[in-house]
């Protein structure tokens, strides 16, 4: 047997370690350069998301006359219990509630939730 030979092989390993590690690093720089990417591409989408509110008046403004040719009335308020926005399509008429989003059940559910989170809250401190 030879030992050049021998001495060889243990070269070339030693030379394939050393590329793995490099190819293991440009993979996780890779990854990481994704991964920062990904992260501006989310918060420009959530940037663009964002409406004045300039703009969401006079949303509802429109929508107001609009259903106001069909005798309906719409109400946008804040429920004070869950801090929801509340909206109501009323009929003018008889003043009774048509729709309501969301209904009074889910605001009652929230209202519970956020009671029995005070008091979870509460007795861990």
């Amino acid at each position: 047997m030879d030992v050049k030979a021998v001495a060889n092989v243990q070269t070339s390993i030693e030379m394939n370690s050393q590329n793995f590690e490099v190819k293991n690093d440009k993979a996780s720089l890779n990854a990481e350069n994704r991964k920062i990417q990904n992260q501006n591409q989310h918060q420009e989408l959530e940037e663009k998301k964002k409406v004045s509110p300039e703009v969401i008046e006079k949303i509802v403004e429109d929508l107001k006359k609009k259903l106001s040719m069909l005798n309906t009335q719409l109400k946008i308020q804040i429920d004070k219990d869950t801090d929801m926005v509340v909206v109501k399509v009323i009929d003018k008429t008889t003043n009774k509630v048509i729709r309501q989003i969301p209904p009074e059940y889910v605001l009652k559910i929230a209202k519970y939730l956020d009671e029995i989170a005070g008091l979870l809250y509460n007795e861990k401190v």
